[in-house]
């Protein structure tokens, strides 16, 4: 606990403070979490046997992060297909890998970079500083609430096949967490309290399907933590992980609310 406390004691500050950067230190930000996660998860993937293009798919991560920081439409629109193109008949010429390697090297990309470049486009947007912080804080809170209520509190197991800690009690927390969050963002910036806590409750059940899927992962392997990286929270897989999930839910529900 001590070790978790003190990590977040210089971790969070620092977030905060490159948010408000902004610009190209918020996007090293990113990459550097994109790429540290994408090098977690293929190091996982070979702890069950499994030889990934590892260092290929680092670089298609780096290069759509970068891609994306410079003109997020080209990035979606032509450097994603052309790496999936250029990957798989790069491939198939070589054929260094069976079809299953090639789709958990996908797999990596489309988890981790290509979700959390969300944040990228996030912070562009108008009062994208606010919404970061916003979704940077409900992830926080809503993963802490489920932390401190589960362990004291938890008496009913959430699902224990995939994450034997997690219980329903941690998980209502979280939702109803990320409910009064965004219901006090909304008051601030939009002065409107309905849609705001509809993407609260979003949001709080985003992080935790997040937080499951890693969860998941590591079941299958067979580890506790994704990596010893952050010490008292584990690796990047382990701490962003809801982030993952809440990241593009926000941008879309924000416009589906019309809240941009």
């Amino acid at each position: 606990m001590l070790k978790r406390i003190l990590t977040a004691l210089w971790g969070i500050p620092l977030i905060l403070w490159y948010i408000h950067l902004g610009d190209q230190i918020f996007f090293i930000l990113v990459e550097v979490i994109a790429c540290f996660g994408l090098y977690e998860f293929y190091n996982l993937l070979e702890k069950r046997g499994y030889k990934t293009l590892k260092l290929e798919g680092i670089i298609s991560g780096f290069l759509y992060l970068l891609f994306l920081y410079l003109e997020s439409r080209w990035a979606m629109r032509i450097f994603l297909p052309l790496l999936i193109l250029s990957t798989l008949i790069y491939e198939l010429i070589k054929k260094e890998h069976s079809i299953i390697e090639v789709s958990l090297t996908f797999l990596g990309f489309f988890y981790i970079p290509l979700l959390l470049g969300y944040l990228i486009i996030l912070r562009n947007l108008p009062l994208g500083e606010q919404i970061t912080y916003f979704i940077i804080i409900i992830t926080w809170v809503s993963d802490s609430a489920a932390f401190f209520i589960g362990k004291f509190f938890g008496k009913h197991k959430l699902a224990p096949s995939i994450s034997p800690n997690k219980t329903i009690e941690g998980s209502i927390a979280a939702i109803v967490a990320s409910a009064i969050i965004s219901l006090i963002f909304g008051g601030i910036y939009y002065e409107r309290y309905f849609l705001p806590t509809i993407l609260g409750i979003t949001l709080g059940i985003m992080g935790q399907l997040g937080d499951l899927v890693e969860s998941m992962l590591k079941r299958e392997i067979g580890i506790k933590d994704s990596s010893p990286l952050l010490p008292g929270h584990g690796g990047i897989l382990d701490r962003f992980d809801s982030l993952m999930f809440i990241a593009p839910t926000a941008y879309y529900m924000l416009y589906l609310l019309r809240m941009l």
